[in-house]
Protein backbone atom coordinates (compact mmCIF):
# COMPACT_ATOMS: atom_id res chain seq x y z
CA UNK A 1 0.00 0.00 0.00
CA UNK A 2 1.27 3.47 -0.81
CA UNK A 3 1.91 6.17 1.78
CA UNK A 4 -1.17 7.94 0.48
CA UNK A 5 -3.28 4.84 0.87
CA UNK A 6 -2.14 4.39 4.47
CA UNK A 7 -2.85 8.01 5.26
CA UNK A 8 -6.31 7.90 3.68
CA UNK A 9 -7.17 4.64 5.40
CA UNK A 10 -5.93 6.01 8.73
CA UNK A 11 -8.13 9.09 8.39
CA UNK A 12 -11.15 7.04 7.33
CA UNK A 13 -10.61 4.70 10.28
CA UNK A 14 -10.38 7.63 12.68
CA UNK A 15 -13.68 8.99 11.37
CA UNK A 16 -15.38 5.60 11.54
CA UNK A 17 -14.10 5.02 15.07
CA UNK A 18 -15.30 8.41 16.18
CA UNK A 19 -18.78 7.74 14.80
CA UNK A 20 -18.97 4.61 16.94
CA UNK A 21 -17.46 6.18 20.05
CA UNK A 22 -19.29 7.07 23.23
CA UNK A 23 -20.61 10.62 23.05
CA UNK A 24 -18.61 13.21 24.97
CA UNK A 25 -20.26 14.92 27.90
CA UNK A 26 -22.52 17.82 26.98
CA UNK A 27 -25.15 16.49 24.57
CA UNK A 28 -27.13 13.66 23.07
CA UNK A 29 -26.62 11.84 19.82
CA UNK A 30 -28.18 12.03 16.41
CA UNK A 31 -27.68 9.12 14.03
CA UNK A 32 -25.00 9.29 11.39
CA UNK A 33 -26.15 9.38 7.77
CA UNK A 34 -23.90 7.23 5.59
CA UNK A 35 -23.52 6.13 1.98
CA UNK A 36 -25.82 8.28 -0.15
CA UNK A 37 -26.77 10.23 2.98
CA UNK A 38 -30.52 10.34 2.36
CA UNK A 39 -31.55 10.20 6.02
CA UNK A 40 -33.82 12.86 7.48
CA UNK A 41 -32.44 15.02 10.30
CA UNK A 42 -34.43 15.58 13.46
CA UNK A 43 -36.17 18.90 13.94
CA UNK A 44 -33.68 21.65 14.65
CA UNK A 45 -33.73 23.28 18.04
CA UNK A 46 -32.15 26.69 18.56
CA UNK A 47 -31.31 27.65 22.10
CA UNK A 48 -29.04 29.80 24.21
CA UNK A 49 -25.47 29.05 25.16
CA UNK A 50 -26.43 27.16 28.32
CA UNK A 51 -28.52 24.42 26.67
CA UNK A 52 -27.15 21.07 25.51
CA UNK A 53 -29.96 20.19 23.07
CA UNK A 54 -28.81 22.80 20.58
CA UNK A 55 -28.89 21.60 16.96
CA UNK A 56 -27.51 23.13 13.80
CA UNK A 57 -30.03 23.76 10.99
CA UNK A 58 -30.27 21.15 8.25
CA UNK A 59 -27.80 21.73 5.42
CA UNK A 60 -25.97 24.40 7.43
CA UNK A 61 -22.52 23.06 6.55
CA UNK A 62 -21.14 24.02 3.15
CA UNK A 63 -20.94 20.47 1.77
CA UNK A 64 -23.89 18.99 3.64
CA UNK A 65 -26.49 19.34 0.88
CA UNK A 66 -24.14 17.59 -1.57
CA UNK A 67 -23.53 14.85 0.99
CA UNK A 68 -27.27 14.06 1.03
CA UNK A 69 -27.35 13.29 -2.70
CA UNK A 70 -26.54 9.93 -4.30
CA UNK A 71 -22.92 9.37 -5.28
CA UNK A 72 -21.86 8.51 -8.82
CA UNK A 73 -19.74 5.50 -7.78
CA UNK A 74 -21.17 4.03 -4.56
CA UNK A 75 -18.69 1.16 -4.59
CA UNK A 76 -15.79 3.64 -4.42
CA UNK A 77 -16.99 6.80 -2.68
CA UNK A 78 -19.03 7.61 0.39
CA UNK A 79 -20.36 10.66 2.25
CA UNK A 80 -21.25 10.64 5.95
CA UNK A 81 -23.10 13.18 8.08
CA UNK A 82 -23.01 12.97 11.86
CA UNK A 83 -24.38 15.09 14.71
CA UNK A 84 -22.55 13.11 17.37
CA UNK A 85 -20.21 15.01 19.67
CA UNK A 86 -17.26 13.11 18.24
CA UNK A 87 -13.67 14.27 18.47
CA UNK A 88 -12.38 17.01 16.24
CA UNK A 89 -12.02 16.01 12.59
CA UNK A 90 -8.37 17.07 12.83
CA UNK A 91 -6.74 14.58 15.18
CA UNK A 92 -3.03 14.74 14.33
CA UNK A 93 -1.45 11.28 14.54
CA UNK A 94 -4.17 10.28 17.01
CA UNK A 95 -2.01 11.87 19.72
CA UNK A 96 -3.25 12.17 23.27
CA UNK A 97 -6.60 12.38 24.98
CA UNK A 98 -8.58 15.41 23.92
CA UNK A 99 -9.34 18.09 26.49
CA UNK A 100 -12.17 19.29 24.26
CA UNK A 101 -15.08 20.09 26.58
CA UNK A 102 -18.22 22.20 26.74
CA UNK A 103 -19.85 21.45 23.40
CA UNK A 104 -23.51 22.18 22.76
CA UNK A 105 -23.66 21.20 19.08
CA UNK A 106 -21.49 19.35 16.55
CA UNK A 107 -21.89 18.39 12.92
CA UNK A 108 -19.32 16.55 10.79
CA UNK A 109 -19.48 15.84 7.06
CA UNK A 110 -16.91 13.49 5.52
CA UNK A 111 -16.14 12.29 2.01
CA UNK A 112 -14.04 9.20 1.34
CA UNK A 113 -12.80 7.92 -2.03
CA UNK A 114 -9.73 5.98 -3.19
CA UNK A 115 -6.62 7.87 -2.01
CA UNK A 116 -8.74 10.80 -0.76
CA UNK A 117 -10.39 11.85 2.49
CA UNK A 118 -12.08 15.20 3.27
CA UNK A 119 -13.88 16.39 6.38
CA UNK A 120 -15.88 19.48 7.30
CA UNK A 121 -16.84 20.10 10.91
CA UNK A 122 -18.60 22.80 12.92
CA UNK A 123 -18.53 22.69 16.72
CA UNK A 124 -20.45 25.15 18.92
CA UNK A 125 -19.28 25.51 22.52
CA UNK A 126 -21.02 26.87 25.60
CA UNK A 127 -18.57 29.76 25.77
CA UNK A 128 -15.77 31.47 23.91
CA UNK A 129 -13.44 30.28 26.67
CA UNK A 130 -14.27 26.64 25.89
CA UNK A 131 -13.69 27.22 22.17
CA UNK A 132 -10.32 28.84 22.91
CA UNK A 133 -9.35 25.87 25.07
CA UNK A 134 -10.24 23.44 22.27
CA UNK A 135 -8.06 25.37 19.84
CA UNK A 136 -5.15 25.38 22.30
CA UNK A 137 -5.55 21.63 22.84
CA UNK A 138 -5.48 20.97 19.09
CA UNK A 139 -2.26 22.97 18.69
CA UNK A 140 -0.67 21.15 21.62
CA UNK A 141 -1.50 17.72 20.18
CA UNK A 142 -0.35 18.67 16.69
CA UNK A 143 3.01 19.72 18.10
CA UNK A 144 3.41 16.24 19.63
CA UNK A 145 2.34 14.44 16.45
CA UNK A 146 4.70 11.67 15.34
CA UNK A 147 3.44 8.29 14.13
CA UNK A 148 5.06 5.28 12.49
CA UNK A 149 3.40 4.66 9.11
CA UNK A 150 5.47 1.58 8.28
CA UNK A 151 7.91 1.01 5.38
CA UNK A 152 10.40 3.44 6.97
CA UNK A 153 7.85 6.26 6.85
CA UNK A 154 6.99 8.50 9.80
CA UNK A 155 4.21 11.11 9.98
CA UNK A 156 4.91 14.39 11.76
CA UNK A 157 2.61 17.32 12.49
CA UNK A 158 2.68 21.01 13.31
CA UNK A 159 0.49 24.10 13.19
CA UNK A 160 1.03 27.59 11.75
CA UNK A 161 -0.98 30.68 12.68
CA UNK A 162 -2.92 32.34 9.85
CA UNK A 163 -5.31 35.28 9.55
CA UNK A 164 -8.97 34.28 9.67
CA UNK A 165 -11.84 34.68 12.13
CA UNK A 166 -10.81 35.40 15.73
CA UNK A 167 -8.10 32.72 15.74
CA UNK A 168 -6.92 30.41 12.99
CA UNK A 169 -4.25 27.84 12.25
CA UNK A 170 -3.37 25.56 9.43
CA UNK A 171 -2.54 22.05 10.53
CA UNK A 172 0.11 20.10 8.65
CA UNK A 173 0.70 16.37 8.93
CA UNK A 174 3.26 15.06 6.45
CA UNK A 175 4.87 11.68 5.87
CA UNK A 176 8.66 11.65 5.88
CA UNK A 177 11.30 9.08 5.03
CA UNK A 178 12.67 7.87 8.35
CA UNK A 179 16.23 7.42 7.07
CA UNK A 180 16.68 10.22 4.56
CA UNK A 181 14.39 12.70 6.26
CA UNK A 182 12.81 13.97 3.04
CA UNK A 183 9.05 14.14 2.39
CA UNK A 184 7.31 10.90 1.45
CA UNK A 185 3.93 10.62 -0.26
CA UNK A 186 0.94 11.10 2.01
CA UNK A 187 -0.30 13.69 4.46
CA UNK A 188 -3.09 15.85 5.84
CA UNK A 189 -3.75 19.55 5.27
CA UNK A 190 -6.24 21.27 7.53
CA UNK A 191 -7.50 24.71 8.47
CA UNK A 192 -9.19 25.41 11.81
CA UNK A 193 -10.83 28.77 12.56
CA UNK A 194 -12.40 29.96 15.79
CA UNK A 195 -15.12 32.58 15.52
CA UNK A 196 -16.72 33.51 18.83
CA UNK A 197 -17.66 30.23 20.52
CA UNK A 198 -17.57 28.20 17.29
CA UNK A 199 -14.73 26.11 15.88
CA UNK A 200 -14.84 25.25 12.18
CA UNK A 201 -12.41 22.88 10.51
CA UNK A 202 -11.68 21.59 7.02
CA UNK A 203 -9.20 18.80 6.40
CA UNK A 204 -7.97 16.97 3.31
CA UNK A 205 -5.82 13.83 3.30
CA UNK A 206 -4.22 12.56 0.12
CA UNK A 207 -1.21 12.55 -2.17
CA UNK A 208 0.90 15.27 -0.60
CA UNK A 209 4.64 15.02 -1.24
CA UNK A 210 5.65 18.38 0.23
CA UNK A 211 4.06 21.34 1.94
CA UNK A 212 2.84 24.18 -0.28
CA UNK A 213 0.55 27.16 0.35
CA UNK A 214 -1.73 25.93 -2.45
CA UNK A 215 -2.45 22.76 -0.39
CA UNK A 216 -4.64 24.87 1.91
CA UNK A 217 -6.41 27.08 -0.60
CA UNK A 218 -9.75 25.27 -0.69
CA UNK A 219 -9.83 24.57 3.05
CA UNK A 220 -9.05 28.20 3.90
CA UNK A 221 -11.70 29.49 1.51
CA UNK A 222 -14.34 27.24 3.05
CA UNK A 223 -13.25 27.95 6.63
CA UNK A 224 -13.46 31.72 6.11
CA UNK A 225 -16.90 31.37 4.55
CA UNK A 226 -18.16 29.25 7.44
CA UNK A 227 -16.61 31.60 10.02
CA UNK A 228 -18.94 34.28 8.68
CA UNK A 229 -21.93 31.92 8.47
CA UNK A 230 -21.74 30.75 12.10
CA UNK A 231 -22.36 34.33 13.21
CA UNK A 232 -25.93 33.94 11.91
CA UNK A 233 -26.54 31.51 14.78
CA UNK A 234 -27.88 32.82 18.12
CA UNK A 235 -25.23 34.29 20.44
CA UNK A 236 -22.32 32.50 18.71
CA UNK A 237 -20.32 35.60 17.84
Amino acid sequence: MTGTGRTTNRMAAVAAGALAAVVLAGGGTAGAVTGTATGTAAAEKHAGAGETGWKLPRNFLLHEARARKPVAYPEEEKWTISDRHERLSLWPCGVGRSEDRGRVSTRTVTYTAPELYRAEQVVIYRSERAARAAMADLRRRAGRCEADEGDQVVARGRTEKIEAGDQAVRVIVQNYDREGGGPAIGGQRGVVVRKGRALVSYVHAGEYGGVHASDFRRQLRDARKMAVKVCSLPDVC
